[in-house]
């Protein structure tokens, strides 16, 4: 621990996320589709590595726990609104459309997948959770892949995809949490969609 606990450089050590009463376990799953490992050791908080190699609680990975009262009847107060007639459900539909439409815009935290193949059996797989898993089905999608050179893409240096899922989130619930699994490099001609966009089934609650 002493030699984690000295590392050299500043690092962005961890990112802290709350989950809903009663989805601890639909949360450590969520982190497993993403590639994490995770651990849960009884206490309030949940560690997810971001390396599944690695056991340093100290860096490189996510920490969850449940919300707050006072967060979750902040939540429970703006699903209502969101959910009515009013300017805030007509705002947050079209904030919420165009984040979803540009998931680069989002507000988000990124995993860098050291092979791209990898990167790509991950997408697939939270792809199938979001469409057929009973527990995940509408809550976790793929806003999109963007290859270097297509439609959306912002740079010709790496492969960004993107998961949204409201199970989890570094701040509001009800806003949901974009993640983006990262492959930084520039694949050959040779890959399937390179060139291009591919968009998935992007997760809405209720």
């Amino acid at each position: 621990m002493a030699a984690a606990m000295e590392q050299p450089t500043h690092q962005l050590n961890h990112v802290e996320l709350v989950y809903r009463p009663g989805e601890r376990e639909l949360t450590k799953r969520v982190f497993e589709l993403l590639g994490c490992r995770t651990m849960d050791r009884g206490g309030p908080v949940l560690t997810a590595f971001i390396d599944p190699s690695s056991s340093d609680f100290t860096n490189n990975c996510c920490y969850a726990s449940e919300v707050t009262p006072e967060q979750l009847a902040l939540e429970d107060a703006l699903a209502s609104a969101m959910n009515g007639d009013g300017a805030v459900a007509s705002e947050s539909r079209a904030y919420l459309d165009r984040l979803r439409r540009e998931p680069q815009t989002a507000f988000h935290f990124g995993v860098r997948y050291p092979e791209l193949a990898d990167l790509e059996a991950a997408v697939e797989r939270i792809r199938l959770a979001g469409e057929s898993d009973p527990d995940l089905e509408g809550r976790v999608g793929v806003s999109g892949v963007f290859y270097p050179g297509g439609p959306g893409s912002i740079t010709d240096a790496m492969v960004q995809a993107f998961v949204y899922t409201d199970v989890v989130a570094a701040g509001l619930l009800a806003f949901g949490q974009h993640v983006e699994l990262q492959w930084q490099g520039a694949p050959g001609p040779e890959r399937p969609g390179v060139g291009g966009a591919k968009s998935g089934n992007v997760a809405r609650r209720g």
